[in-house]
């Protein structure tokens, strides 16, 4: 059977577009997001309270459910208790 030109055409569109699929990663890759400013780092858990960990100064901070700031704490060492700043 032999192809007219508007099936050649079509297929070779469509293995252009798969070939351009395939190629786009390398073409543009992927960038990952990251946080900016004062957040970089920033580790956070919801437990019913939102618990905010920053690694770089050991502060921890809890939220209640309505935003109000529950509690706020700091890891001096490995091992110890958090001291408890508010």
């Amino acid at each position: 059977m032999k192809l007219d030109l508007y099936t050649k055409i079509v297929l070779t569109v469509m293995a252009l577009a798969l070939v351009l699929v395939a190629c786009n990663q390398y073409i543009h890759p992927a960038v990952s997001a990251s946080a900016q400013g004062s957040f970089i780092g920033l580790r956070f858990a919801d437990s019913g309270e939102a618990t905010f960990f920053d690694p770089r100064t050991g502060e921890l901070f809890e939220y209640t459910a309505h935003g109000e700031i529950d509690g706020k704490y700091r890891l001096t060492k490995l091992g110890q208790s958090m001291i408890r700043e508010r």
